[in-house]
């Protein structure tokens, strides 16, 4: 996990540390949230690479080497497309 974002360094922790039944539970509950809060993130760039493209007349080309993909991929993820399949938070 070298390549761990910072936002997410906070949860490194919870793969350090003696094995215990609060780290399991811990773990649980981040692994619970985590689907409602991908679709939360996607939303939001969505909405971030729009404003940033309508307001500021950024292109997609621009903003791809920032977001580290195509300017095809920045195309799609303005529409709202995803590369993975979205699962229900009601599967969990």
């Amino acid at each position: 996990m070298a390549d761990t974002p910072e936002p997410l360094q906070a949860l490194r922790a919870l793969t350090e540390g003696p094995e215990t039944i609060e780290q399991a539970a811990q773990l649980t509950a981040v692994l619970k949230a985590l689907p409602d809060l991908q679709k939360e993130l996607r939303e939001r760039r969505q909405h971030v690479v729009r404003t940033l493209h309508e307001r500021d007349g950024m292109s997609y080309t621009d903003m791809a080497p920032t977001l580290g993909v195509k300017p095809e991929r920045v195309s799609g993820i303005a529409r709202g497309h995803s590369r993975t399949p979205r699962k229900k938070s009601s599967d969990q």
